[in-house]
């Protein structure tokens, strides 16, 4: 971590320094916390306790940038690591921490299945034919997988201008794509990785923005994100650019307004623990979803809300930083 008072400016590379911001972890615990409300609040909605016109805004505004944020900070450091690795391991590494534990916990839900079917809305009879398709079109857990081709992508295009990879990524995002569903899913998300590699390190110059002025410009982007979800939503290649990147830049202008904050402290801790509240949040979700049903015998809207979303970020999050007491690092990264 870097220490106070030092901006990661200071170091030329903080991915390869071993030194890093906040900053960037903010944003990931800002971005992880939306993922797991979103995910709540359609379970909420999927059992009927949440119907109207603000589910639908929630959702729409949510989803028009929570996963670009993801994308975009994927792409900060790529040039960088790339660098200090080289292809063959950086591929490699990609292997371990996003292939893998993709692969790991589409085994351990099917593994789960018919002990959970009966807590969930809908349930599929387990076939190892549609299993084994679904892995290989990244049907099982999307992000992942695509972000994991992403990544692959960027490898190849690392030689590129930073303005021409990022034009390209533009144009082949918003060209209607004749193909799998992952080739659709990388196109459309490889806009953000490219527009981080193109920021780098350059996003640490945040730092340095006044307060005030940060204020001011999450203002206006915010107001922006909701008064264009709202008349135009975000469906339509040309808007989920457009959202993906307002979004993700204010995200960024709050996580400056949080910085050195307990609120900010907190959601750093989060943003470091991402991948595996991204991973293991669905079984805190439904554990804390079924307790308030079965247990206290309720579905009062704000307790299956706001209850499921804060065990579904928090519980991951110790088992992350535990991950190594436990013995449980095999989860979330290859473990030879």
């Amino acid at each position: 971590m870097i220490e106070r008072g030092q901006t990661a400016a200071d170091t030329a590379e903080p991915i390869t320094s071993g030194k890093r911001s906040n900053l960037v972890d903010l944003v990931k615990g800002l971005a992880i916390l939306l993922v797991v409300y979103g995910h709540t609040a359609q379970g909420v909605a999927h059992r009927g306790w949440w119907t109207g016109p603000g589910m639908a805004f929630s959702e729409d505004f949510i989803y028009s940038f929570h996963m670009p944020a993801f994308f975009f900070v994927s792409g900060l450091f790529v040039l960088g690591s790339i660098r200090r690795r080289g292809a063959s391991n950086y591929t490699l590494e990609k292997f371990k921490t996003i292939l893998y534990p993709y692969l790991l916990f589409a085994v351990i839900t099917a593994a789960l299945g018919p002990l959970t079917r009966r807590f969930q809305v809908t349930y599929s009879p387990f076939h190892w034919k549609a299993f084994l398709l679904n892995v290989a079109d990244g049907s099982v857990s999307w992000f992942l997988f695509t972000l994991f081709f992403c990544l692959l992508l960027a490898l190849l295009t690392a030689r590129l201008p930073n303005w021409l990879r990022f034009l390209l990524a533009v144009v082949a995002g918003v060209s209607p794509v004749y193909g799998s569903y992952i080739i659709d899913r990388v196109l459309r998300e490889f806009c953000f990785v490219a527009a981080g590699m193109w920021v780098g390190n350059h996003i640490f110059m945040l730092e340095r923005l006044e307060k005030t002025k940060a204020a001011l410009g999450l203002v206006l982007l915010g107001g922006f994100q909701v008064v264009t979800i709202y008349f135009y939503g975000y469906v339509g290649r040309w808007n989920y650019i457009l959202m993906g990147l307002t979004g993700t830049a204010a995200l960024f202008l709050l996580a400056r307004l949080l910085e050195k904050h307990r609120v900010g402290d907190a959601l750093g801790w989060l943003g470091r623990a991402s991948l595996a509240t991204f991973l293991l949040s669905a079984f805190a979700q439904g554990a804390t979803r079924v307790v308030l049903s079965n247990v206290f015998h309720t579905n009062n809207l704000w307790l299956q809300l706001l209850l499921p979303t804060a065990f579904a970020a928090a519980l991951p999050a110790i088992v992350w930083y535990q991950q190594d007491r436990w013995r449980l690092g095999w989860l979330f990264h290859w473990p030879f």
